[in-house]
């Protein structure tokens, strides 16, 4: 008979250490010869599509699930944005943890934790499971934020998609105010991605093309002064004022 149990490894004060069943403990004996065989990583990447990412990108990563995965409140971590996409025009790391349950105060908590473990810059959400999964029906935003993704653990975040006109009335707000009030010509961009996204996920269209389709309907010049959040012109304050308006309008003859 083959004796075989499955444990996981744990940190010993000298040594990383293996635990011996009781129910087995007659069965292995002090002085035996046993082997130990590597079935499955406890930390992993899972690509939601092909990414290439540098090596220490990727082990940043499985360094940081390592290190966020100890916590017994964590149910899944999401690495998301630019740090995935661009080689060295990112500002942070962008990290979405969801929970099994609201935790008051966790994305601090999670965001201070981070900072002092690796002195790197972080943005943190934390989110409920059960808000998690409605908002990946109905929201355009959550969509295009997981339209790329690694997560430490293997999920798949297709769902059915529902209109939720009130949610998406909800997003239309800032844009809206954005015709009178005056902002950083960030928010301005922030928000004509916003339009864009709401717009392309009521047609059924991929999410991720949004910073692409920005460039093009504001012109490069004018999306680079405002991804730097420089000041703008006058005169593209009203350009953009009335793209606003012309997307606003068609939104809200979609829903």
């Amino acid at each position: 008979m083959q004796l075989i149990f499955k444990k996981n490894i744990s940190k010993g004060t000298r040594f990383n250490q293996i635990y011996i069943p009781k129910q087995l403990e007659n069965e292995f004996e002090v002085g035996d010869e046993v082997e130990v065989k590597l079935i499955k990583k406890r930390v992993q990447l899972n690509y939601s599509k092909k990414l290439k990412l540098s090596e220490f990108k990727e082990d940043l990563i499985k360094n940081i699930f390592s290190f966020l995965s100890k916590s017994d409140r964590i149910l899944n971590i999401f690495v998301v944005g630019s740090f995935l996409t661009e080689k060295i025009d990112y500002n942070d790391i962008d990290i979405v943890i969801v929970t099994k349950e609201k935790i008051n105060n966790f994305d601090e908590i999670i965001y201070n934790k981070l900072i002092d473990k690796f002195n790197l810059k972080f943005h943190v959400l934390t989110i409920e499971e059960q808000r998690f999964e409605q908002l990946l029906k109905i929201c355009p935003l959550t969509q295009s934020m997981f339209s790329l993704y690694i997560s430490s653990k293997k999920t798949s975040l297709e769902r059915e998609k529902v209109i939720d006109k009130n949610h998406i009335k909800f997003l239309l707000m800032m844009p809206e105010d954005l015709l009178e009030l005056e902002l950083g010509s960030k928010t301005f961009l922030d928000s004509v991605r916003r339009l864009i996204t709401i717009e392309r996920f009521l047609e059924n269209k991929d999410l991720e093309k949004i910073n692409i389709e920005s460039e093009k309907l504001l012109g490069k010049e004018i999306y680079i002064t405002m991804k730097n959040n420089e000041r703008i012109d006058e005169k593209d304050i009203i350009k953009i004022r009335e793209i606003i308006k012309d997307k606003l309008k068609k939104i809200k003859e979609m829903i």
